[in-house]
Parts: C-alpha cells; structure tokens; sequence
C-alpha cells in the first residue's frame, strides 16, 4: 500500500516525537585473568559482577515497565533508538505515567544511597582478591549515575525560518523531510501487520496444541489482541485500510467468541482456530502482495 501524500503532510498534527535517555550505573567490568587458551584477549575476556543491589533491580524493573508503556501506546522511530512516535491523543497519559516513574526513579537512588556501604561489603567479601576500592565512586556520585531524561520534539521539524533566510535549503530540506516520514510511515505499517500476524500465530498455536497438552484460555488468552485492538485506531498513522478491514473482522471474532465456552468446548476452539486461520492467510497473502522482503516465518 502507497503512504497517502495527505497522510505524509498530516502526521505532525496527529503525532509527536518522544525522546527518552536513561542512564544506568555499570554492574560488570572486565579483569585481567588469561582464560583465554591461546585466544586473543580481544576475542575472549572475562568479566567480574561489581555489585548485586536491589536498587540496580529495581532500576531495571522500571525501565522495563516504561518500555511496556510505549509498546503499548507508541511506535519506534527509525531516527534513532529511544526515539518514539506518540499519537497526540496517548500523550497525556504517557507523559502522567513518566512522572511517576520520575518519582519512583527519586526513591530508587534514595534506596541506592541507603544501601551502598553493604553493596561495597558484599561486594568485598564476594570478589576476594578481585575486589578493587577503586572501582566504587561516592554513594552520592552513585546515585546520580541514574537518570531519566525525556522531552517532545515535532515531526514535522523544518524550521521556517529557513524560509526567509535560505529558501533554497528550507525546500530542500522540506523534500527530506517528506521521505523520511513517508519512510517512518512505512516503517509503522509493516511492524503492525506482522505484529497482529504474530499475534494471531500464538494464538493458533495454543489454539492447535496437541491433545494432553495444556491450553490456556480466558483473559490472558485475550490479552495481546485485545491491547492491539484497543490502540490500534491510534497508531495506525499511516492510514491503513486493508489492516483497519482485518482489525475489523478481529473485533468481531473477538467479540463473538465466549470466553466461558472457549475453556470447555472443542467445537467453540475450532471454530474460533478457523477464523483466525483464515484471516492470518489474508494477512500473509496481503503482506506478499506488497512485495515487501518480509519473513513471514
């Protein structure tokens, strides 16, 4: 499917850019231990863990709780990673759920802090002779070494003062800036297709488990798609048609589909496997129509 021009000149007014940089504080180093059997050190090294804190845990567990916000409500960017495409109508939301992690963030090095003396002991006792003061810092030089910086930027980002001073430069960079959102676009698309085709494999796969083996129905059966389904009108932003038709057919299966029944009853599992056998080989023949280099494996 061509992007739309409309779509293309459209996107600033129905997206923004999101670009989060987190700083963390190093767990592992490398040691100077000839494990390497003849090797080129470059090619085999050895490292030692510095530390084991549950701040450090707890640091990673938060990251991993924002990704899983923007997987749900954002789209990756081909500018660079930890850039993110929010529909303006998530941002509200998503900018909410970064304050709070923004305060959790602030416990966390308080917690850092609290702890670090019996970090560096553990740590001690732990490493032996491989333990080297020299590779802890203050328990305040610590902490600050855990950061979430994040801020909005336009798409649509040309600035038009160009206009004025340099028009030859602001059209052509207006013309650069169309290729790369129509290439974004593109981008988006193809990632929400195989998405729901991924998601409808793993829900064949559970669906087609030989028998003996255990099935898991119910609202996590449900899960992924239902969370597709729910942001999907969203983050279509390129305006695709033919995956809106098979979102649409998805609702009513979904909706169709007693929950109840499904844990139970043999013919509800089959009728609902064939439905999704039948729109997963629309989607894939719709993927290669495209004639897209996409593994559909």
């Amino acid at each position: 499917m061509t992007i739309k021009e409309t779509t293309v000149t459209s996107i600033g007014d129905r997206a923004t850019y999101l670009v989060i940089d987190w700083s963390l504080l190093g767990t592992w180093k490398r040691v100077n231990v000839d494990l390497t059997n003849g090797k080129a050190p470059s090619e085999v090294r050895s490292m030692k863990r510095l530390m084991k804190s549950e701040s450090v845990s707890s640091m990673s567990k938060l990251k991993y709780r924002v990704k899983k916000l923007l997987r749900m409500y954002s789209l990756n960017s081909l500018f660079r990673q930890g850039v993110y495409v929010v529909p303006l109508e998530y941002v509200q939301h998503v900018d909410s759920e970064l304050q709070a992690a923004l305060t959790e963030l602030e416990s966390i090095k308080k917690s850092l802090k609290d702890e670090w003396e019996d970090v560096i002991e553990e740590a001690k006792e732990r490493l032996g002779d491989y333990f080297n003061a020299s590779d802890y810092c203050s328990a305040e030089s610590a902490s600050k070494q855990f950061s979430l910086v994040y801020r909005y930027m336009p798409i649509d980002a040309t600035p038009d003062i160009l206009k004025h001073v340099a028009a030859d430069v602001y059209k052509a960079d207006l013309e650069r800036s169309k290729k790369e959102i129509k290439k974004e676009l593109q981008a988006f698309q193809d990632n929400l297709r195989l998405t729901l085709l991924g998601i409808i494999d793993n829900m064949r796969a559970t669906l087609t488990k030989p028998d003996g083996d255990k099935r898991v129905f119910g609202k996590r059966f449900f899960k992924r798609l239902d969370e597709f389904l729910e942001t999907f009108n969203m983050k279509n932003l390129s305006d695709d048609g033919a995956l809106a038709n098979v979102v649409a057919q998805l609702r009513e299966v979904s909706n169709g589909t007693d929950v109840m029944a499904l844990k139970s009853s043999i013919d509800v599992q089959v009728a609902l496997d064939t439905s999704l056998l039948r729109i997963g080989n629309a989607m894939a023949t719709m993927l290669q129509d495209e004639g897209r280099a996409i593994d559909l494996s």
